[in-house]
């Protein structure tokens, strides 16, 4: 409405019964005290006083012309960021020290529009929040590649956090957006330091088990060398070298031998054969009976051999309880958020 003009817009009608119509044209910009706790969820009621400043009510009465019907098109209206609720009409006299004064309100309850703070704010920190969990499905050797995007995704959350902090005035208190993007922020955080303790399971304890492995070779290499003295025992037995598989594969002792001669043996040291001291034709048939039953011996105890899962594997069984518990986490945060403000 245009009436920037010389003189106010005023109106004075006068009838013969002796009314007077006067009537005003303002254009006002007011101001309304809002609640934000709740922002961008919340719901504001503002309200519009028009007041006498110099009459009493002795000399001037204020009321609704038509009652509640006095103000019409309300619902016409359209807000950027609200939606009118609904609107009351007030009129009452307020009492100070100089007298009694009229005073008409009209009140608004204003709901906020969330649409655009969906699109603007909450659809960028889920996929943000959502993008940090990509780093459980990348290996865990690929250190680049996790520490670029967890620092990305935690520098992309403050920067929605910081802008939107500016476009709000200074509060002492703590929004509901606020708590939305620190929670995501914690999310992306705990993602970068899921990536730190894994590099440290992996690598920093690396060392640790190399030196004890290297102290346990260093220890079974001083029993070998002092058992190297007693390869050949009092009855010639010849002791061969025992089987060892660090890491891998458990030591399993047995015995190798045929029933039908009690001089061949196998103790917890290795395997031993009786030394031939001269070939005999008797007893060379015998040997020659007697190695497909050794064979048969021989598959049997390795199958007694039992592997030992690497220690390296708990770095990945880390990254499958992160896909799991992150997102689960989430979604219920997500849950208890919505259902808490919007109800």
């Amino acid at each position: 409405f245009v009436h920037g003009v010389t003189v106010k817009n005023r109106m004075i009608r006068l009838h013969p019964d002796g009314t007077v119509l006067y009537g005003l044209r303002i254009t006002t910009t007011a101001a309304c005290m809002m609640d934000l706790r709740r922002y961008p969820l919340d719901e504001q009621n503002c309200t519009l006083e028009i007041e006498s400043y110099g009459y009493t009510t002795d000399d001037i009465e204020f009321y609704w012309r038509g009652g509640d019907k006095a103000v019409t098109g309300v619902e016409r209206i359209e807000l950027p960021q609200f939606s009118i609720v609904e609107h009351r009409l007030v009129s009452r006299n307020v009492v100070f020290a100089t007298g009694a004064y009229p005073r008409l309100s009209l009140s608004f309850r204003l709901k906020r529009n969330i649409g655009y703070f969906i699109l603007q704010t909450y659809m960028p920190s889920i996929l943000i929040t959502i993008l940090s969990w990509v780093s459980f499905w990348i290996n865990y050797d690929a250190s680049a590649a996790r520490v670029a995007l967890g620092i990305t995704t935690v520098l992309t959350m403050t920067t929605i956090n910081t802008h939107l902090r500016e476009t709000l005035p200074k509060i002492p208190y703590v929004k509901a957006i606020d708590m939305y993007l620190m929670g995501c922020f914690v999310f992306v955080f705990l993602a970068l330091l899921e990536y730190a303790f894994v590099n440290y399971i992996f690598f920093g304890r690396g060392p640790q088990r190399q030196k004890k492995l290297a102290e346990k070779n260093a220890k079974a290499k001083n029993d070998r060398s002092k058992g190297d003295s007693n390869r050949v025992d009092a009855h010639g037995n010849i002791l061969l070298t025992s089987l060892e598989v660090h890491n891998e594969m458990n030591e399993v002792a047995g015995g190798v031998g045929d029933t039908r001669n009690s001089a061949r043996s196998f103790d917890n040291s290795g395997i031993q054969y009786r030394k031939q001291s001269m070939p005999r034709e008797g007893h060379g048939r015998h040997m020659d009976r007697s190695v497909p039953h050794k064979k048969t011996h021989l598959r049997r105890r390795s199958s007694q051999l039992k592997i030992k899962i690497p220690d390296l594997t708990d770095v990945n069984a880390i990254d499958r309880w992160s896909r799991i518990v992150f997102p689960f986490t989430f979604s219920l945060f997500n849950l208890v958020y919505w259902l808490y403000y919007v109800n």
